[in-house]
Formats: structure tokens, sequence, C-alpha cells
């Protein structure tokens, strides 16, 4: 999950070295953690690794768990910035959800295989890692159920947490999918993965499920 953006046009000198930067912190993470572990890693640790001061690592990542499993902060970036109020309507909250999800998943450069099966490995192997993203996963539920009654005042509060809800297990699933085929020697771009599972999702809605 290495951060990147979508190469849609030529990125500038300052983006470069920005994206660069970030990547030389995620690794420096990644590193630490299969080294130490993830409790006995500081943010120090990983700013002296990448070459960075600990204020120059803040200014990209507000934690350690943000620079192994980027994706997560910036899930919650599109999140916070989620705003219907100049989008044609009706505006289905579910599928607003979703794309904004895909948009993320787009972000992600595909990683090689060896990355792919190191951050499965630690998900797998470190609880410290699981619990930092499911530290995450709380962090993205409060956001995302902020951002829909801000943006849908007249939905129900109890049909906003369960849209919240689901598409947080869409996105939870997605990964944990994605690192079953890298543990398995399959390398596939994120995005493929998370279409395939809200296409299952899809279907269990349309009332397709066994």
């Amino acid at each position: 999950m290495r951060p990147g953006a979508v190469e849609d046009a030529p990125l500038g000198l300052r983006e470069r070295r920005r994206l660069q930067t970030e990547a030389e912190i995620h690794e420096a993470a990644i590193s630490l953690f299969e080294e130490k572990g993830v409790a006995a890693t500081t943010v120090q640790d990983i700013a002296d690794r990448a070459g960075i001061s600990s204020r120059t690592f803040f200014r990209y990542f507000a934690s350690k768990d943000q620079a192994a499993l980027p994706g997560h902060r910036r899930m919650l970036d599109v999140i916070e910035s989620l705003d219907v109020s100049a989008m044609p309507r009706p505006v289905d909250p579910m599928h607003l959800i979703a794309d904004a999800a895909e948009r993320v998943m787009l972000s992600e450069n595909t990683a090689s295989l060896g990355e792919h099966r190191r951050i499965a490995r630690l998900l797998a192997m470190e609880g410290d890692m699981r619990s930092l993203a499911a530290a995450q996963e709380q962090d993205l539920s409060k956001a995302l159920r902020v951002a829909l009654q801000r943006n849908f005042p007249e939905h129900d509060d109890a049909r906003l947490l369960l849209v919240a809800e689901v598409y947080l297990a869409l996105w939870r699933t997605s990964w944990i999918r994605w690192g079953e085929l890298a543990a398995e020697g399959e390398a596939v771009d994120p995005i493929l993965v998370f279409r395939e599972c809200r296409s299952q999702l899809d279907s269990i809605f349309q009332g397709g499920a066994a």
C-alpha cells in the first residue's frame, strides 16, 4: 500500500518530492515493524530510519499506524471532504461512499508482490498491527457517520449508520481479500479486488446471496 497518486497528469517537482518522502517513511515503518514489532517501534525510530526529523514525519502522517497503512488516512481525508451540495439530486448515500472508497483505491500505486506479502504477513502475525488497523476503522466509522449526517440530514440516523457500517465492511473485506491473495503469491491491484467485492455486495442486496 505504497503512498501514491492517480497518474492523470505529470507531477511537479514538489509533488514528486512529497510522494517520495511519503514512500520512504512508509518503507521505514514497515521495515521497523518487521524488525522490532509494532509496539517497540516509535515515531522517532521511523523518522531516523527515513532520514528526517520527527517534526517532518508529522507533516506527512499523524501516527506510526498511518505511516504503515496510509490508505486509511486517504480514506479519512475523502470522507471528511464529502459534499453533495453541488451534485444533481437525488444522491444515493450508498453509491456515494462506495465511489469515494474507489477513488482512494485508485490512488494506490500497484505495489510489488514482495510488499503485498510483507504487509499481509504483518497483519496476520502482529496483533498490534491488527489493533492499529481496527483503531483506524473506528476513526473512519465516526467520520463517515458525521459526513453522512451533514450531507443527508433528511435521512434517518439508523439508516445512515447502517450505510456507514456496510461500506466500512466493504472497505475492510477488500483489504483482507487483497492480503489473502498476496499471501498466496498473486499480485492484484487493490482496485480490482475492491470492485469485485463491491459487485458481490451489490449481488447480495439484489437478492443474489446463496
